[in-house]
């Protein structure tokens, strides 16, 4: 008897679990969903889905030059990514030289290919006090460094950037 029970109990769960989804899909609830603004792929920013396939497909000497225009052309970088942390730099820590607060933000669905994107935000201004971890952000600022890590999978794009702006996308 203990069986049949068991496979009652289990055959109402599945019924009440298929009448919450109708579609049978995991659907994304609307606040979960990224606004329409984020665009990481078609956006005019400095790595979507054209930019990162030019660099991607460049030659390190080429690709170096291409980082150090980069560098050079203050307020030149844009991004977008979903906002994951941020913190208080000390003063004798390395990338301090870059600002006061550190914003660790990420593109967690690939621009191309597999490769991944991790970001860290530095500035003077505490731009992620009262922003929740996942919020879509948009940002402007300086490249001070990058990472690309291409020699094994899943390869991984690091950049540090100066930002000079930071906003909430809506």
């Amino acid at each position: 008897m203990r069986g049949a029970h068991r496979l009652a109990l289990g055959a109402c769960a599945a019924f009440v679990l298929a009448a919450c989804n109708p579609s049978g899909k995991e659907a994304t609830p609307d606040w979960q969903k990224p606004p329409e603004s984020y665009d990481v792929k078609g956006a005019d920013l400095t790595f979507n889905e054209k930019r990162f396939d030019a660099f991607n497909s460049m030659g390190k000497s080429e690709r170096d030059a291409h980082v150090e225009q980069l560098k050079a052309t203050e307020g030149s970088f844009r991004g977008q990514a979903l906002f994951d942390r941020g913190s208080e730099l000390g003063g004798s820590m390395d990338d301090a030289q870059y600002g006061k607060y550190e914003i660790f933000a990420t593109v967690p669905e690939p621009v191309l290919f597999e490769i991944t994107i991790e970001y860290h935000l530095y500035s003077d201004q505490d731009f992620f006090t009262g922003v929740p971890p996942g919020t879509h952000i948009e940002f402007a600022g300086t490249l001070a460094d990058l990472h690309y890590q291409d020699t094994s999978k899943p390869r991984k794009l690091t950049l540090k950037v100066k930002a000079t702006k930071v906003d909430r996308l809506k």
